[in-house]
């Protein structure tokens, strides 16, 4: 037992110097399976208390993170593994996640300074500068890593060791949208709503069962003669609060200045909306869709959809309301429901990072697509903290609660989302991005005309923070 405690400190240590680039060599660590899984725990222990740190008093302890960290694991070793084959060293599949683990620690630490920076109330510029320098130091660890995990002799040995480096930090990017990224302990409100329901609990799931259909039947019909405008939200992330309000919010200025008033309906993810709101599954969306479509004048009338959650590089929205398994929804799986349902006239808004990836696959003539952000871009405003993202306050609650068109609407929005933007020191902009079809150049015309009757209160009965909003990437 000496000897184990005796190397797992060695390895620590021998990981600090690695991480602080002071000399070091592959012989100071101790590599087996049981200093491997040793590592592998204190790296899980060190992360359940940044959990705890950045949760308040009425923290919940959730054994979802123990899926994030296996999942972490899993995906270290099997890049292990090919790394392994492809320089064809077997010895880097136990000693390269080693040296990889021995080093973390004083990683994992580093990557609270940016919240801690805020919390004293820096300028988020500053924070978020600090945010990408860890990032660069993260990513030359992990080549130092690669570099000390490899035989002396290995010819190319720094092209080799940079590129393994680069193939190990690629997770950072795009782990999050194939797996887990729960942590140990969450607010009770992201697991159980008040009355200690979650969204698997049998009161929800038979009051889910008819909820969706009472709304959708309360749904007004067309009017003849007259272009009417239907309103869908759509926010299937559960897990945090802003996309809930982002969507009540916008429903409410809709059908206060817009007329969408007996012909709006919002589907949510949200511990709080488990008995009063339809879940926002795929599911429902299709079917609230097709009961639209079959409702509306399709040659006249008009449906909007405004969708807002995490958004992925391969252009899917993130979809979360435990512990259910949800279906993301992606740019094609929208356009076909929509082409299902019989639905010509077109509005679709996206509120997400990468958004601009949903234009190329929805645009057509009768279609207005705008997004938070160009298709290699993240959006900003989704924090814990927010009462709406940057694009859905911009748009909503200030282009189309005071503009007459949606092209002003969107002109609003985007000069207020590039002043918020570099006030906090954002980089590089989202650029939010509009496709106007031909023929719904001349449609929007009739919702304009719309648009000059109304008033709205919804800037005056909601303060939106301006500071402190988290970036999600």
């Amino acid at each position: 037992m000496r000897y184990f405690f005796s190397s797992l400190g060695r390895n620590l240590l021998a990981g600090i110097r690695t991480t602080l680039f002071l000399p070091v060599s592959r012989l100071a660590f101790r590599v087996d399976v049981a200093q491997l899984l040793a590592l592998f725990v204190f790296s899980a222990l060190l992360d359940v208390a940044r959990d705890w740190f950045r949760t308040d008093s009425d923290r919940v302890f959730s054994l979802l993170g123990a899926g994030t960290e296996f999942y972490g694991a899993g995906v270290l070793l099997f890049l292990a593994a090919i790394l392994a084959l492809v320089y064809r060293q077997r010895g880097l599949l136990l000693r390269l996640p080693l040296i990889i683990l021995a080093a973390l620690p004083l990683l994992q630490i580093a990557l609270e300074v940016p919240d801690v920076l805020r919390s004293f109330a820096l300028p988020s510029w500053l924070a978020s500068r600090v945010g990408d320098a860890i990032l660069i130091w993260i990513i030359v660890v992990f080549i130092r890593c690669m570099a000390l995990a490899m035989a002396p002799s290995t010819s190319g040995r720094i092209a080799r060791a940079v590129v393994g480096g680069l193939v190990l930090a690629a997770p950072i990017w795009f782990g999050n949208s194939l797996g887990p990224n729960d942590p140990w302990f969450a607010k009770p409100s992201t697991i159980l709503d008040e009355s200690g329901l979650n969204a698997g609990s049998e009161p929800v799931l038979a009051t889910q069962s008819f909820l969706l259909d009472q709304l959708l039947g309360k749904l007004e019909d067309e009017r003849p003669g007259v272009t009417d405008l239907y309103f869908v939200g759509f926010a299937p992330y559960g897990a945090q609060d802003v996309f809930r309000k982002d969507v009540e919010a916008a429903k409410h200025v809709m059908d206060e200045r817009w007329g969408t008033a007996g012909r709006s309906i919002v589907l949510i993810n949200n511990p709080s909306t488990l008995l009063s709101a339809p879940f926002a599954t795929v599911t429902n969306l299709r079917e609230t869709l097709n009961e639209i479509g079959g409702a509306i004048d399709a040659d006249n009338d008009v449906v909007m959809l405004y969708l807002a959650s995490h958004g992925s590089r391969d252009f899917k929205l993130a979809a979360t309301q435990p512990p259910l398994s949800l279906v993301e929804l992606t740019p094609t799986g929208l356009r076909q429901m929509l082409d299902d349902a019989g639905i010509g006239w077109r509005i679709i808004i996206v509120s997400a990072c990468f958004s601009g990836g949903y234009i190329e696959p929805l645009k057509d003539e009768r279609t207005l697509v705008i997004t938070a952000a160009q298709s290699d871009r993240i959006s900003f405003g989704c924090g814990d903290r927010s009462d709406a993202t940057f694009f859905g306050e911009a748009f909503f609650q200030r282009g189309m609660a005071t503009a007459d068109s949606f092209l002003a609407a969107f002109d609003i929005a985007k000069k207020r989302v590039e002043e918020r933007e570099q006030a906090e020191g954002y980089s590089p902009a989202s650029n939010p991005q509009i496709w106007v079809g031909a023929a719904m150049t001349e449609k929007l015309n009739t919702l304009r005309m719309r648009g000059q009757s109304g008033t709205t209160t919804a800037l005056k009965s909601r303060k939106i923070p301006e500071r402190g909003l988290h970036r999600r990437i």
